[in-house]
């Protein structure tokens, strides 16, 4: 076991829940039953509540907040601890960091079209001083599949004997009641009959596929989940008037375990992902089929386990993929978080 003492940036705590703060509280979770007590701290923000850890010692530190706190206290603390750092969220203190950071994808560099609003445009320079940043300070990266890793390289020139993999995984489903009152509410849902989909704005998502898809297969039902206008961006692209379009707006985890246990398909049509974990979670759900976009990432995370759209020759025929040729129970196999911390303490200990 290393000397080193890890101290991980906790201030993910108080963020807005997606899908990299889930991979930070899911491993850190399954970590925490495979170390010894001493080995990794995480420190946060003043009141950040935490979930309760035998192993990990969760400390308080510093009088900052959000970001600023990231940049000055966090790395104060690495100081005075002589501890190194874990950052597991694409972002780490431009100076004073030494250790591991985790990033996720750099979806900001290789696709800045999709950030054209002067606040997209303003995450984009931010996180690509932060992606600039990790290359040079970080002692090791991590990131979540071969595609992202290849594309560090890519654009940052990071070697690849500088980087792990540690995937993402799906057993936080099996905490999740499933709320089947979902259909008493939406009658029209009727098991097994339609496709489902969780959207928002953000272009890489790719939203306008599942009404296109929709249009072209009027017979079927397509339930889209998600908070934002999806339906006023649906009128703005000329593709409101569809009525077997249902936008089921927000739903509960247990009510989103619901529909994906009981579609047709569940639809994830994304243009860029570092991973992309949706389709997981709705296999681990029960959903029968998960149709995916053709992509490098999409191929490596599913494999033979999804249907593959061609996004060029055919946008919007959900009928029109390449088939699975495996069952989806297999991608449940390849993933868990127990295995991805037992990869992550592996890279601690070196």
């Amino acid at each position: 076991m290393s000397n080193t003492i890890w101290a991980v940036d906790g201030s993910f705590f108080a963020q807005r829940l997606s899908g990299i703060q889930r991979y930070s509280i899911e491993l850190l979770a399954a970590l925490d039953r495979i170390i010894p007590p001493g080995f990794v701290e995480i420190v946060t923000p003043p009141g950040v509540e935490t979930p309760h850890y035998t192993n990990i010692k969760v400390v308080s530190f510093g009088t900052h907040r959000g970001g600023v706190w990231q940049q000055l206290d966090y790395p104060r603390y690495l100081r005075q601890r002589g501890a190194g750092g874990l950052a597991t969220c694409n972002v780490i203190p431009l100076f004073g960091f030494r250790g591991i950071a985790v990033v996720h994808d750099v979806c900001y560099r290789a696709r800045p079209d999709f950030y054209t609003d002067p606040r997209g445009r303003l995450s984009a320079a931010w996180h690509c001083l932060q992606y600039r940043r990790i290359a040079k300070r970080a002692e090791r990266i991590i990131t979540v599949s071969e595609f992202s890793k290849s594309e560090i390289t890519k654009y940052y020139g990071v070697p690849a004997s500088k980087m792990d993999v540690v995937y993402n995984a799906w057993q936080q489903m099996q905490r999740i009641a499933p709320d089947e009152s979902i259909f008493a509410r939406h009658p029209q849902l009727k098991p097994g009959q339609y496709y489902f989909s969780m959207a928002n704005l953000l272009k890489n998502k790719n939203f306008p596929w599942v009404l296109r898809a929709a249009g072209a297969k009027p017979d079927a039902v397509f339930a889209i989940a998600g908070g934002g206008s999806l339906a006023a961006e649906a009128e703005r692209l000329g593709l409101a008037d569809l009525p077997n379009v249902l936008y089921l707006g927000y739903v509960s985890d247990g009510a989103a375990k619901a529909l994906m246990a009981h579609c047709k398909a569940f639809l994830f049509p994304t243009l860029y992902e570092g991973f992309g974990i949706p389709p997981l979670e709705a296999a681990a759900c029960g959903a029968p089929q998960i149709i995916v976009s053709d992509t490098p990432c999409m191929r490596e995370v599913y494999g033979p386990c999804a249907a593959y759209i061609d996004l060029t020759a055919n946008p919007g025929d959900v009928d029109d993929v390449t088939p699975a040729t495996a069952p989806t129970a297999a991608l449940l196999e390849k993933y868990s978080w127990d295995k991805s911390a037992e990869r992550l303490l592996q890279i601690l200990e070196k």
